[in-house]
């Protein structure tokens, strides 16, 4: 199972300040950060996201569409499509993953996937959009290690505002499917 964590904060520069210090640990579970995203509103609620593009692989583009499908249909951010868009550009790939199948009423498989992820996380949603405020930033990670106690509670020492849930072992297999047939 995977855990869902947003990590907000009420500074617009606190999240990839903090990324960038999490990176620097020797903790096991850092590795899941290399496809973390970070989000940043400024004054006028204005969103920059945030991403790490490995140019060795296409993966960069595959994790732009998951947490652009979140972006805009848990958060409601429009226009996260872009940054699909300037992942695919950047890792040099050609392709352009905006394009991806379409389910169910012209839904992608992603946000179909986040939308069965967090059906039972009402709260998760609720209390992300509560806390990102214009000037404030957070820090999205899809964690993927069985102990996410530990990692919450070391989590808890760069701030207090940390929002998760907990997906589905076959929320997971479904994403992972996918990220391998991609």
């Amino acid at each position: 199972m995977s855990e869902l964590i947003a990590f907000v904060f009420r500074d617009q520069f606190r999240a990839p300040e903090v990324l960038n210090e999490l990176r620097r640990r020797e903790w096991p579970w850092v590795k899941d950060l290399d496809e973390a995203v970070v989000i940043t509103l400024n004054e006028t609620g204005k969103a920059r996201v945030h991403l790490s593009v490995d140019l060795a692989t296409f993966e960069t583009a595959r994790w732009a569409r998951l947490w652009s499908s979140l972006l805009n249909s848990t958060l409601f951010l429009p226009l996260t499509e872009v940054m699909v868009d300037a992942a695919d550009g950047i890792s040099g790939n050609g392709q352009h993953f905006t394009t991806t199948t379409k389910q169910d009423h012209d839904e992608t498989f992603e946000t179909k996937w986040w939308r069965e992820s967090l059906e039972h996380a009402e709260n998760f949603k609720r209390d992300v959009a509560a806390l990102m405020v214009p000037q404030g930033s957070a820090i999205f990670i899809l964690l993927r290690t069985a102990n996410a106690p530990t990692v919450l509670k070391q989590l808890g020492n760069y701030g207090d505002r940390i929002v998760h849930t907990t997906l589905s072992s076959e929320q997971d297999s479904k994403f992972l499917a996918r990220l391998a047939a991609s």
